[in-house]
């Protein structure tokens, strides 16, 4: 395959996007470029939701986590107590709050790069000589793109139809 350095031109991506729609379609229309980008738009929003989850988790903690005055330099209840001698009652209590408190701490520490974990779960099977035909991956990207604007642009122009079946006026469900 003989690819330029700098760019993939438009023409070589359209006559991909073409030849792919004469290797055949479903019964539903799609060739397997449409159901590839459909493919990646579910991926993509398993993405998003899980990053939507992980910002609602923090907003709530960040909200537990004010009444905390350090959570750099937290000072364990429990250690506090036992130099008092105090019930066993409160001592459970202690107990409990340090709990509490340490785990809020653990939560604000964790920087979790889904994307990173994303990509450490795929190189092996990317590196593995047995699928040496997804080295040229990229080469799909120009068409793709191609195919999600042709798809975009034909699901708003069916918004001004009668029959609105596949109509939208964007792609990403998940933000709905």
């Amino acid at each position: 395959i003989k690819v330029s350095q700098e760019h993939f031109p438009y023409d070589r991506a359209n006559k991909f996007n073409r030849g792919i729609r004469k290797l055949g379609m479903t019964p539903e229309g799609l060739s397997y470029l449409d159901q590839f980008r459909g493919l990646i738009t579910h991926i993509g929003n398993a993405m998003g939701y899980v990053r939507l989850v992980r910002s609602g988790g923090l907003h709530c903690s960040s909200n537990a986590a004010r009444f905390i005055p350090d959570l750099q330099d937290v000072i364990s209840l429990v250690q506090l107590c036992d130099e008092s001698k105090i019930s066993p009652e409160t001592m459970s209590a202690a107990q409990n709050l340090d709990a509490v408190i340490n785990n809020l701490t653990r939560n604000f520490q964790q920087d979790t790069d889904y994307f990173k974990l994303l990509v450490d779960v795929f190189a092996p099977a990317l590196q593995d000589s047995k699928n040496n035909h997804l080295k040229n991956f990229y080469l799909i990207i120009p068409p793709l793109t191609i195919n999600f604007i042709e798809h975009s642009i034909a699901a708003k122009d069916k918004l001004n139809k009668k029959n609105r079946t596949g109509a939208a006026f964007t792609d990403d469900g998940f933000a709905m």
